[in-house]
């Protein structure tokens, strides 16, 4: 934690009070003391504090050489990935909690309002770039901050209306969802259909099952007015994601439904966990900056009379690690190694049982449990092993030296299994076109050929879509360390069990598991 600065600030008039007769160096610690240990989001002890007196309103609010704003934000927020990603140099500590202070109780306040009232028309002014940086900077104390002010809810309120909207809001809600169905899974529940014949969302179906669908949602560049912001998670693995989350929670026997059933995971997320997706969408960032800067700079410089301060360029803080150049790319693809397990799903509507049994619903197919082991391999022009590029992480690397690579492509080969037997993998991951990862599955016995597509879908794993128009669906694949699936330490999100996986949460985490 910074360390206060003790610089004396200019004296003012304070002799009538014995607390502003104190040394400076001993006020400066009581005013530390009050900034740190607020019970509210909002350090309101130590504004009344500003209030009671010109001194220490000078202390507080105007005196550049102390860190009180700084202790104020730490206590409250985790501060580690804002180092880490060298965002503290020019960081302004006190206009960001205020900014997320206002957030949140926005949120707070508009999901109160839409349940007692119905009224919607706040979600146009939700601060999502803000909550989703408390999110992915996550590490102890942000999301107890975002579950306590309804920021699931709020981002389930605009999943709901977005199918009133043009489905605008998501890119920006169903990553903070998939994320977020981590922590509370009930959240599941809005995800299901209202109709009969159907388990999951017809807009999550849709996503899942039809290859069309995502070709204007998911493209908000497309209309970069649309959007001031949205993350960098692909919105689509995101709906993925929460497509098999929502069948393994809400499903009436899932057991029954899948052969040889294995549950699936809940994730803690870490921020270390986002930085490539913090990058992906500094770079955007920069890029959409450098284009808007250069359709107005003509004008500006040419409409400059003599004496005026031509407008300031776009700076990037990682100029000097050659981050956003044509020559380096942001890359995870190192993360493709390792054992996998998870599900792909798909429809047949000419099955004769692909109706349940009991309503006529239309059934989400799946072929059971399929694992995965992959590695990476040289490509067909490469002289050296995979990990004499930067895709390997190296802490040794500074920040973000360790997630660039000068090559956009990393070949990976693997083997695997599931119920229609063995097969043989071979893929790539294209970070040109921001992680996209395709790879064929080849069956040993058959020599049938599957084509698969997706992205990293962190800490989630990896989610996309298998087959084609025809015949294909989802998939989701998670990471399994030393041979245990994370899901054999949580219990699984089956429907009637939230009590208990809620219990079994409660119980791995007070062993240390969690």
């Amino acid at each position: 934690m910074l360390q206060p600065s003790y610089t004396q600030p200019p004296l003012l008039i304070h002799n009538a009070s014995p607390l502003l007769s104190l040394p400076y160096e001993v006020l400066l610690e009581i005013i530390l003391s009050v900034a740190t240990s607020s019970s509210t989001i909002f350090p309101t002890d130590l504004l009344n504090l500003a209030a009671s007196c010109q001194h220490l309103n000078y202390i507080i609010h105007h005196d550049k050489r102390n860190s009180i704003w700084q202790h104020a934000f730490s206590a409250l927020f985790d501060t580690a990935a804002i180092y880490r990603r060298r965002l503290h140099i020019d960081y302004n500590c006190k206009a960001t909690l205020k900014r997320r202070c206002r957030a949140l109780r926005h949120c707070a306040s508009g999901v109160q309002a839409c349940t007692t009232t119905g009224r919607v028309a706040w979600l146009d002014t939700v601060d999502w770039e803000c909550l989703w940086d408390m999110i992915t900077e996550h590490d102890e104390k942000n999301m107890a901050h975002i579950l306590e002010h309804q920021v699931h809810m709020a981002a389930i309120a605009a999943f709901r209306l977005g199918r009133f909207q043009d489905r605008a809001t998501y890119p920006i809600c169903l990553p903070i969802l998939s994320v977020l169905v981590n922590y509370d899974f009930t959240l599941t529940r809005f995800l299901t259909s209202e109709q009969p014949t159907q388990l999951v969302s017809p807009e999550l179906s849709q996503f899942a099952y039809n290859f069309d669908a995502d070709s204007n949602v998911f493209n908000p560049m497309a209309d970069s007015k649309t959007l001031a912001f949205h993350p960098a998670q692909d919105g689509l693995t995101s709906a993925l994601h929460l497509f098999f989350v929502t069948i393994f929670a809400q499903h009436p026997d899932i057991y029954d439904a899948i052969p040889g059933c294995t549950p699936i995971p809940l994730f803690q997320v870490s921020s270390h966990m986002f930085d490539v997706e913090f990058l992906r969408r500094y770079e955007r960032e920069l890029f959409q900056a450098s284009l808007d800067e250069s359709r107005s700079g003509w004008e500006q410089r040419h409409s400059l009379q003599s004496g005026d301060v031509c407008p300031p360029t776009v700076v990037n803080r990682y100029e000097s690690t050659g981050f956003a150049s044509k020559e380096h790319y942001i890359s995870d693809a190192y993360l493709v190694e390792g054992e996998w397990m998870g599900y792909y799903s798909f429809l047949d509507p000419d099955d004769s049982l692909a109706s349940d049994r009991s309503n006529g619903r239309r059934e989400d197919w799946f072929d059971g449990p399929m694992r995965l082991t992959l590695r990476r391999v040289p490509l067909d022009d490469e002289q050296t092993s995979p990990s004499d590029d930067h895709a390997t992480y190296n802490v040794a690397h500074p920040f973000p030296s360790q997630h660039l690579r000068s090559s956009p492509l990393t070949r990976f080969e693997g083997h695997g299994s599931d119920n229609l037997g063995a097969f043989t993998i071979t893929g790539l991951v294209d970070d040109s076109e921001g992680g996209q990862m395709t790879w064929e599955k080849t069956y040993i016995d058959s020599s049938e050929t599957w084509e698969y597509s997706g992205r990293f879908i962190l800490p989630m794993g990896l989610c996309g879509r298998w087959g084609d128009e025809e015949y294909g669906g989802p998939w989701w694949m998670w990471r399994v360390e030393d041979g245990t699936s994370q899901a054999d330490i949580v219990q699984p999100l089956l429907a009637g069990g939230v009590a208990s996986a809620a219990a079994a949460v409660a119980k791995a985490t007070a062993e240390g598991k969690l």
